[in-house]
């Protein structure tokens, strides 16, 4: 593919780097070092103020948790040492704070003492201007950072020469985000990577020239306990994801998610799958003796993790005559409720909480089995993680994670969801067979290395290559940006229908043969059935009439059908899944086929 004989710039976007962090980060840093030994180098970009990032990544990588050929960037320090690129017409300001009297009321200094960092200021009698200066090396000051108040909430951000003279201005932090994020990546070798869903939402608007805009789902997309196909979105990717026409790629951690994406948003062009990488881990000696009742949950504190679960089947365990020992290995907002939740089911020292820790495979090689009782997940990397030391995982069968490492009773167990009663009975099975468990670890040993050997930074390589062949033919495409959004259906008399449907595409940017379709497709097969032109255009909808001979016979019972609108321009064409507009009810028929409605979750 294009990138493959050729110097690749790798960057990995987040918004900041600490010193402990989770799963996301972890695969974004790892992702940055798998580059950075094929390429030389990489970068994680980061966006968050904070004058000890030096310092911090020099502690991650004494720890093992940062590649020393990665390097982090983040506009603060980086323009410290080097020159933004002057605008070519610089914005007047919108408003102007009452209040001008800036008092400085805190410096921070450069961990060290080797300078400042930046200086805070307010004004007005309650506070209600306030002002950062950033500083340079030598002093001067590169960037200001003002916040008030006259009815709206305004912020401007202006940045400076060595001579003191204004170069660029912006109404927000994130237009000077993704101004400065151009200078640096925008250029035909760069590869970037949008790995946090707070970054993704300023970053939609970012208009790039050469590098295609990537965003990498770390979990799943739709809310708690929601349908795929309907359900509400995540709160975190529900902007993301209506925000799609502004992205060139989105990249899923398994197929199941993609194509569930797909069957709901369509724009299968665009979205890829590409696993997350596992970092190898080796033991240092002596190896730890594996416990035949040393059972582990490591990930963060948190609802979704629902720790709670894994207690529980420690509970059933321990009712049946068993002695297991749980080691609870990470933490979180949760920890304080998971310790009253232990010491209420009597299991006393069965239940080891280790907080955060840098020796999990350690941990992993000293359990016989892992108990996953996460809610979601986009892929559960630390099921990987537990294998690798020959861990057994035993888990929930949730959405997109488990089953895509999981191959029921060869490397670990798969039990429903909720069920603790199942997966009580599958560590049981591995307690009172040590046979089977030795087998079973040994082949999640064989499976984690496996999928450890695979070259995933060539798959990272080739879908942008593709993602960037379609952004270049989205530059010359002639289907301007629309929506499709269901504004009305009719039932006139016999069996027809008659849809009307909102598209807000421009419509004097359209030419002649412009058409709308609705388009009709089997969800089992994934057979286009019919599609149906609009019989009319009126401002900003299309309608169509329906004739139910069209859609054909549907071999599969209960197969549903799905419908797209269709805005076919020449040659060019695109399909945008047709949706209901925002609304706090939503209609449905019931089996008896009366109309009904639900309050929308």
């Amino acid at each position: 593919m294009v990138f493959k004989e050729q110097h690749v710039d790798a960057y990995m976007v987040t918004w900041k780097l600490e010193r402990e962090f989770g799963g996301m980060t972890t695969v974004c840093t790892q992702r940055a070092a798998a580059f950075a030994e094929r390429h030389g180098s990489a970068a994680v970009i980061t966006f968050a103020p904070n004058a000890q990032i030096p310092q911090i990544a020099e502690e991650l990588v004494e720890r093992g948790k940062l590649s020393p050929k990665v390097k982090v960037l983040n506009p603060y320090l980086y323009l410290a040492e080097h020159d933004l690129q002057p605008q070519e017409r610089i914005p007047g300001r919108k408003a102007e704070p009452a209040h001008q009297d800036f008092t400085l009321t805190e410096s921070v200094r450069h961990p060290g003492g080797a300078g400042v960092f930046c200086e805070h200021s307010v004004a007005g009698p309650e506070g209600e201007a306030t002002q950062t200066a950033y500083f340079r090396n030598d002093g001067t000051v590169f960037l200001t950072d003002l916040k008030f108040n006259d009815g709206k909430h305004r912020r401007v951000v202006e940045a400076f020469d060595r001579t003191g003279m204004l170069v660029a201005r912006f109404n927000s932090a994130a237009s000077f985000y993704r101004y400065w994020l151009s200078q640096i990546v925008d250029h035909p070798d760069s590869l970037v990577v949008i790995d946090s869903k707070f970054t993704a939402a300023m970053l939609a608007s970012w208009k790039t020239v050469h590098v295609p805009k990537v965003f990498a789902f770390h979990s799943i997309h739709v809310a708690k306990g929601q349908d795929l196909a309907t359900g509400k979105l995540s709160k975190g990717h529900g902007p993301i994801i209506e925000e799609r026409a502004n992205w060139d790629a989105f990249v899923f951690l398994t197929r199941a998610q993609r194509e569930a994406y797909v069957q709901r948003f369509g724009n299968p062009d665009s979205a890829f799958v590409i696993p997350n990488p596992l970092r190898p881990s080796v033991l240092q000696p002596p190896e730890p003796e594996r416990g035949a009742t040393d059972l582990i949950v490591a990930g963060s504190l948190t609802p979704n993790k629902n720790v709670a679960a894994a207690l529980d089947a420690i509970h059933e365990l321990s009712r049946r005559g068993k002695h297991p020992t749980l080691h609870i290995v990470g933490e979180g907002s949760e920890r304080d409720a998971l310790e009253v939740r232990a010491a209420e089911l009597g299991l006393g020292e069965q239940v080891v909480f280790h907080g955060f820790s840098d020796q999990l495979p350690r941990h992993f090689a000293s359990c016989l089995a892992q108990l996953f009782t996460s809610t979601n997940e986009g892929q559960a990397l630390v099921i990987l993680e537990a294998q690798a030391q020959g861990c057994i995982p035993v888990s929930f069968d949730i959405n997109f994670g488990p089953a895509d490492s999981i191959t029921d009773g060869s490397n670990g167990f798969l039990v429903p969801h909720g069920d603790i009663t199942s997966m009580a009975d599958r560590v049981e099975q591995l307690m009172d067979d040590p046979a089977l468990a030795a087998r079973m670890s040994q082949q999640a040993r064989t499976f984690a290395s496996e999928y450890q050997s695979r070259d995933l930074v060539s798959l990272w390589e080739e879908t942008v290559s593709i993602a960037k062949l379609f952004k270049k033919k989205a530059a010359t495409s002639d289907v301007p940006h629309f929506d499709a959004r269901l504004r009305g259906v009719e039932f006139p008399e016999g069996q027809g229908l008659q849809v009307k449907v909102e598209h807000h595409a421009d419509l004097d940017a359209l030419s002649a043969d412009a058409v709308f379709e609705l388009v009709f497709v089997n969800r089992g097969s994934k057979e286009e059935l019919a599609a149906v032109p609009s019989t009319g255009v009126e401002g900003e909808l299309a309608f169509f009439d329906v004739d139910p001979q069209l859609l054909g016979e549907i071999p599969e019972q209960d197969t549903a059908v799905d419908v797209y609108l269709r805005l076919r321009v020449g040659k060019d064409a695109e399909d945008k899944r047709l949706g209901l507009p925002e609304s706090m009810i939503l209609p449905y028929f019931t089996t008896q086929k009366n109309l009904s409605f639900r309050p929308e979750q």
